[in-house]
């Protein structure tokens, strides 16, 4: 017997144009297009992985392709619609660059171009991850381009627009697909779960919305993992810094506190961090980034009101800035940004950290703490 889990990831990929949650400016350039049949022979998506590319290449190109005609508000269940969904279309025809980047590739997959479509309304090549052709495969598409016939459209992506030629860039419509914001991220996830009928609180969305940096892929891939643990049922935080790599925010506050009272009890907390085996990359960024906030509000105490709105944390940033001046604190940004520099380019991480921990614990320190520990 066989078994099949479908990722929701897959499950909840948009097939609609009102599915699509961000690039609101994207999606309203697209639609007018369609509205008033100002379709170009060659678009390219760029932006950060997970964030839509090769979705919204697929939803336009059922747009341009429905049996219904060419509609921003295709039917998603005819023939066409259901092909393109399951990439079966035979024209639509989607192309892993990253699998075919030699030009004998490209040639035989685009020798055919000149042949008018088998069902649809127009030939639609959707080049995924076009920046891994070879510099004489983007030769021969440069000459397609320029000689593009009427039925035949083109649809790119990629992660890296910096290593596509100007010349095949001055040729498309360019639509740069951002990272998506936390509050996307956070308002989908939660929409995702209430449809699955899955139990979570709020923190551990939340959590995830920072962790996936962006883009809905991982954000699912994540939740899929967290579903998997425990059935479903009873997830806790702990759970979500283990599958995460993620950093306890407590233990941050709780080593900066440390640091800046000069308490001897930091030693005990280096060695419960290093028994959590925790990421000390990831430790660091988050060290980093809150002595960055407590500077902010050093600096500029209006900031406060900026907080109040979105750090639930806010007590306990402003517990520091009592005692605690703009000199200090830059030492121990600029410190903690060498420790994260050279973290990177050791095999025994754990010792590096702790090195740049307790340089920062005596700065001023005289050894006094420590000769009486």
């Amino acid at each position: 017997m066989y078994y099949s889990h479908i990722n929701l990831s897959l499950k909840w990929r948009p097939k609609y144009f009102k599915d699509f949650i961000g690039h609101n400016k994207i999606i309203e350039i697209l639609l007018n297009s369609i509205k008033y049949k100002k379709i170009s022979n060659c678009y390219l998506f760029y932006g950060h992985h997970g964030v839509g590319k090769t979705s919204l290449a697929r939803i336009f190109s059922k747009s341009l392709n429905c049996i219904n005609g060419i509609k921003k508000e295709f039917c998603g269940k005819c023939n066409n619609c259901i092909n393109i969904d399951l990439c079966k279309a035979s024209d639509v025809i989607e192309i892993d660059a990253a699998s075919r980047t030699k030009i004998d590739d490209i040639k035989e997959l685009l020798d055919k171009i000149c042949y008018l479509p088998i069902c649809m309304r127009y030939k639609i090549y959707i080049i995924d991850e076009i920046h891994m052709l070879s510099r004489y495969s983007f030769n021969y598409l440069l000459k397609i381009f320029e000689e593009t016939p009427k039925h035949v459209k083109f649809i790119l992506a990629t992660t890296e627009i910096n290593k596509i030629p100007d010349t095949i860039l001055s040729r498309c419509i360019l639509f740069h697909l951002k990272s998506l914001k936390k509050n996307e991220i956070f308002n989908r996830i939660k929409y995702i779960l209430l449809k699955e009928k899955i139990i979570f609180n709020e923190d551990i969305i939340n959590l995830v919305s920072i962790q996936c940096n962006g883009s809905m892929r991982d954000a699912l891939m994540f939740l899929d993992q967290l579903i998997i643990i425990n059935n479903k049922n009873n997830i806790s935080l702990n759970d979500v810094y283990s599958v995460l790599d993620m950093v306890n925010d407590n233990l941050v506050f709780l080593l900066i506190k440390y640091l800046f009272l000069k308490n001897t009890r930091i030693f005990f907390l280096l060695n419960k961090i290093n028994n959590l085996n925790v990421n000390y990359n990831n430790f660091l960024d988050s060290l980093i980034n809150k002595l960055h906030i407590i500077y902010l509000l050093l600096i500029f105490p209006k900031y406060i009101n900026f907080l109040k709105k979105k750090n639930k944390d806010l007590k306990k940033f402003l517990f520091f800035i009592d005692f605690i001046n703009l000199k200090d604190i830059i030492y121990y940004y600029k410190l903690f940004l060498l420790g994260k520099k050279n973290i990177f380019l050791s095999y025994n991480k754990n010792i590096v950290f702790e090195f740049y921990v307790l340089r920062a614990f005596i700065y001023k320190n005289n050894y006094k703490f420590i000769k009486k520990y």
